[in-house]
């Protein structure tokens, strides 16, 4: 059974000890597939984290839904212990996306120009009044 510190609001695989299996099999994923362990009795799914932006893996898995609130709570609280940590029964959680295998958060031309221009409109997307205010006295005159 491997252990690992509460040091982050993820689990970094250098914080992962006795684990040499859960290691690699973490180290294993793809960026962005999933795994289930079970962290001190608590069964939950990780997601290994995205690529660097220079394109080299981020070694470490992120808590998702329910394990994310419990994790970020333990974070909190628990700060520094040592936690038990072993795969779940089946051990893989759900495959990545196949549409993001080949063009991760890719955009066309034409999205990325019409967010652009919604972006330097947002201005006039607002409300509007119809006339004047009046002046400042009028706007801040009491009762």
């Amino acid at each position: 059974m491997a252990t690992t510190t509460i040091s982050d609001f993820v689990i970094w695989i250098k914080h992962v000890h006795d684990g040499a299996d859960i290691t690699q099999r973490i180290l294993d994923l793809q960026a962005g597939e999933t795994i289930n362990l079970t962290v001190d009795g608590m069964p939950g799914t990780w997601r290994k984290m995205d690529d660097g932006k220079d394109g080299r893996p981020t070694r470490g898995i992120r808590p998702l839904g329910r394990t994310q609130d419990v994790w970020r709570s333990w974070f909190s609280a628990r700060r520094g212990e040592l936690v038990n940590l072993e795969l779940t029964a089946g051990g893989a959680g759900a495959p990545r996306a196949p549409h993001l295998l080949s063009r991760p958060l890719a955009r066309s031309d034409h999205e990325r120009a019409a967010a652009l221009e919604a972006l330097l409109d947002a201005g006039n997307q607002g409300w509007r009044s119809e006339g004047p205010y009046g002046s400042r006295d009028e706007l801040h005159e009491r009762p």
